[in-house]
Parts: structure tokens; C-alpha cells; sequence
């Protein structure tokens, strides 16, 4: 299986007087820029058969804009497992019961994405990964059973995805 890692694109600010963390939405400008990220991953025929997203605005709204923006457009699936300090073994689990897809898209927001990276990789988070806002990683794992091997394959900076959208 595929599993692809998403972070969120730019968000409003805490301080914007938000009281519910969960609910900061896309800026006009993460809106424009994970448009074009998608382009990219568009360009370059990535195939996705379902999105998996944090519950939290700022992670449903680009799993929204990563369907729409794929020929077939995958389903979009909210997992409580993908926010912040969400389970990585329930996740594992999950993966693991739906080795019948060959690509899964992960979407969701800092730290846990470069954790989760390395989690797939050897089962621990010992090695560090950082997502910049927008920027998408692809792991290929054969097997989810313990202990997980699973191989990066790349992980794409933002300004990369935009420019591989432009060609």
C-alpha cells in the first residue's frame, strides 16, 4: 500500500480569536497554494483510493480540496485517529484492515505527521521528520504486522508540489 502523509496548509492563527483550535480554518492563501499542491500531485499521477482526515477544520478542508482535485475523486473519510495526539497503533490497525486499497491519503497536522512517518518506517518515533504546511510524504509498506518496515519513497516540500503543478 501506498500511504500518503498530508499536512494541512496554512491555517488562521491561534491568536485570531479562536476559542475552539479545532475549528481555525484555511487561509485564503493555504486555500490557493493546497490547490496548487494538488495540481502537482496531479501532474505527476498520483492515485489515491480513499482520504483519511483529522476531524480538525484545518485538515478536513484540504482533504476536500486533495478529492476534488484527483481524477477519480477518492472518498473522504474523517478519522479521530489523525488529530493530535491521535493513536498510531489504532491507526496501524486500520491501515492493516484495508490492505485491499493501493493508496490511502493521511491528512492531518504537526507533529503527528513526521512522527507517524517514522512510526510506519520502524514502529517507533525515533527518527525525526518535519512536514512544512502543504508538503506530502509517500511511504510504501508490503506488510503492517509488527515490525513495521515500511520504505519513503519521497517526501515533497510545498514549494516542490507547486512547481511540479506548473510543467
Amino acid at each position: 500500500m501506498q500511504v500518503y502523509l498530508v499536512r494541512h496548509a496554512i491555517a488562521a492563527p491561534r491568536e485570531a480569536g479562536f476559542i475552539d483550535d479545532g475549528a481555525r480554518e484555511l487561509t485564503p492563501e493555504g486555500i490557493k497554494k493546497m490547490r496548487e499542491h494538488v495540481a502537482g500531485l496531479a501532474e505527476v499521477g498520483v492515485q489515491i483510493d480513499e482520504i483519511w482526515n483529522s476531524p480538525l477544520v484545518r485538515a478536513r478542508h484540504p482533504a476536500e480540496i486533495l478529492a476534488a482535485g484527483l481524477e477519480p475523486s477518492p472518498p473522504v473519510r474523517i478519522l479521530s485517529f489523525l488529530e493530535p495526539g491521535g493513536d498510531f497503533e489504532a491507526l496501524r490497525v486500520r491501515l492493516s484492515q484495508h490492505t485491499n486499497l493501493n493508496g490511502v491519503a493521511l491528512v492531518g497536522h504537526e507533529p503527528y505527521m513526521g512522527e507517524f512517518t517514522s512510526y510506519l518506517m520502524g514502529g517507533d518515533r525515533m527518527l525525526m521528520f518535519r512536514y512544512k504546511k502543504g508538503a506530502v510524504g509517500m511511504i510504501e509498506i508490503e506488510d503492517f504486522a509488527p515490525p513495521l518496515r515500511g520504505e519513503l519513497c519521497w517526501l515533497v516540500s510545498p514549494k516542490q508540489l507547486r512547481l511540479m503543478g506548473k510543467r
